[in-house]
């Protein structure tokens, strides 16, 4: 039998979300940065993606990346993220696993003695320094993995948005965490954060954040690549009394992170950090849906003179960008090589989602 092609990943979870890690098999990518590696990859080699992400190698609700050699100066890793529905530049679940899997599977050598191993990546929203901390008198095993993410920062706030019936007249908070962010209160959709109402929320996730692109302008400051909200952050009251808040967030082709999204607890830390709800240094524990925890940190924050942000719809102010700290826990799971049969009629991935 002969094959076109073949990929090598690893296949991984964080906190119960998905992470197909690719590391090796693919052709030459072109760019001078991630972020154009990234456009390739979308415009060029798309049906990589489909193939990796969609039936019958995967499903509705996976998600993956790809993995490079670094570009940017510091950096250990370059990875360009991926999902059902197509790319995102900056994703802090597969942060997390790609920082461990670098880690216990000797992607990157360990330090002897080494406690706790940093793993610079090189993404296409800028460079995200992970931690691997390992486990007592162990040499490669991670007990769990944090993350300083890329700036992020509230960018406006109270944004009406009308959604047809049921629903009405919502307010949102737009923030960027490596992503923009629709942030809504659960209460406001009508609806409780629970599995059994999963498919209400990728319901209402999708029909605000298609409102959200048609209706209001979003434009990263100082990174033009990004300038469309990919994500709708619902959140409400924890089951867990160690959280603050329970979410769930919408994206791709009307997926459901099944972590508590790294992006976007980075997005709602700038948010609570912004509206004075949230202090430097303080502890800020994210419930998901199936009740996983990530735990984040505002470790500093900065004004960015000459650069503006339409904070409220009346007026701009200067940006206040937030330094983030996410930790959380990834699980290796299984090591994946992929073959591509030039015959297979479903060689390039197929979902029955409509």
């Amino acid at each position: 039998m002969r094959f076109k092609k073949s990929l090598t990943c690893i296949d991984m979870h964080t906190e119960g979300e998905a992470a197909r890690i690719v590391t090796s098999g693919l052709p030459h990518i072109p760019g001078t940065n991630m972020a154009e590696k990234k456009a390739y990859l979308q415009e060029n080699m798309d049906y990589l993606r489909r193939g990796i992400m969609l039936e019958p190698r995967g499903h509705d609700d996976m998600f993956g990346a790809f993995l490079f050699d670094p570009i940017e100066e510091g950096a250990d890793l370059g990875i360009v993220f991926m999902d059902t529905g197509g790319y995102l530049n900056m994703c802090g679940h597969n942060s997390i696993a790609a920082v461990t899997a670098a880690v216990e599977t000797g992607i990157l050598s360990v330090p002897a003695k080494a406690t706790n191993v940093p793993v610079v990546l090189d993404t296409p929203a800028g460079l995200v320094r992970g931690t691997a901390h390992l486990q007592s008198g162990t040499e490669s095993e991670v007990s769990n993995a944090s993350i300083i993410n890329v700036p992020s920062f509230l960018y406006q706030q109270d944004v009406v948005i009308m959604l047809p019936k049921p629903y009405g007249e919502v307010r949102v908070d737009i923030a960027f965490g490596g992503n923009f962010f629709a942030i809504v209160p659960a209460e406001q959709l009508g609806i409780d954060i629970s599995v059994q109402n999963l498919s209400r929320l990728q319901e209402a996730g999708e029909l605000l954040r298609t409102e959200i692109n048609r209706s209001v302008k979003v434009q990263h400051p100082q990174l033009p690549h990004i300038n469309t909200v990919d994500c709708v952050e619902i959140y409400g009251p924890p089951t867990n009394p160690e959280a603050k808040y329970k979410n769930v967030v919408i994206f791709g082709n009307r997926q459901a992170d099944r972590s508590p999204c790294g992006t976007g607890t980075s997005a709602k830390m700038a948010t609570l950090h912004t509206k004075g709800q949230l202090r430097i240094g303080e502890t800020f524990v994210y419930e998901s849906i199936l009740g996983s925890l990530f735990q984040g940190r505002v470790l500093g924050e900065e004004r960015i003179p000459g650069v503006k942000v339409p904070v409220t719809k009346d007026a701009e102010e200067e940006m206040l960008v937030v330094t983030t700290e996410i930790t959380g826990k990834a699980f290796i799971m299984g090591f994946n090589t992929m073959l591509f049969d030039p015959t297979d009629p479903f060689k390039n991935g197929f979902t029955l989602k409509q």
